[in-house]
């Protein structure tokens, strides 16, 4: 197994995109890190290290400004978070509410999203 970082596939891409569909502080600029994200599978559910090229920072007010979720194929919540350290986009994280094994890897079409501080609010 190669233990470098590499493009992101295809439904890695699409969860991405799908985390960064809301509006937050710092959503634009996460969007723009897109191009240049590489990743690394650092567990069996799925969670990704990522390396972000030369880009700006994101002006985001936490570290885990979006986040998603769904239910697994046996009904148990999967959680999927976007971790940025730096402005940059650091960390996909992917675990069941249960620490159980993810069985079915989520798709961004079944995320439903939490974004703790929206564009709209200015807290």
């Amino acid at each position: 197994m190669d233990l470098g970082f590499r493009h992101l596939e295809v439904s890695e891409r699409e969860l991405l995109v799908g985390l960064l569909a809301q509006d937050f502080p710092g959503r634009d600029a996460l969007r723009r890190q897109l191009d240049s994200v590489l990743a690394k599978k650092i567990d069996d559910d799925g969670s990704l290290a990522l390396q972000t090229g030369p880009a700006d920072p994101a002006p985001v007010k936490c570290r885990v400004p979006t986040e998603g979720q769904c239910a697994d194929v046996d009904g148990t919540v999967i959680h999927v978070l976007l971790h940025v350290v730096n402005g940059l986009m650091n960390e996909l994280e992917i675990f069941k509410e249960d620490s159980s094994r993810v069985i079915q890897p989520p798709v961004a079409r079944n995320l439903v999203l939490f974004v703790p501080y929206s564009g709209r609010d200015n807290h």
